[in-house]
């Protein structure tokens, strides 16, 4: 099992995390980031815990998040798309 993380393409890795501006890393630690701080206000204000489908859809949306900023590219390409393919109505 150590040898996997011995051959792993490390450089491939570092490449893929640090293109772009910012580098794909601080965007996935900025959005992180954003939901941890939200969690960490709602906890030192004493709020009750959230239901299970609130904390499962919360969970959900920051899957999403980080889904979307790293196929970012892909993303914006479908959205053009599909904004080009509606006809105008005026």
């Amino acid at each position: 099992m150590l040898n996997l993380f011995y051959q792993a393409r490390w450089g491939e890795m570092f490449a893929f995390f640090s293109e772009g501006n910012p580098p794909l890393a601080v965007q996935l630690l900025a959005v992180n980031t954003i939901f941890f701080v939200v969690f960490i206000m709602r906890r030192a204000r004493g709020a009750r815990s959230l239901r299970s489908e609130t904390a499962m859809t919360i969970q959900g949306l920051l899957i999403a998040a980080n889904s979307v900023v790293l196929f970012q590219d892909y993303v914006w390409r479908y959205k053009n798309l599909l904004i080009d393919a509606i006809p105008p109505i005026f």
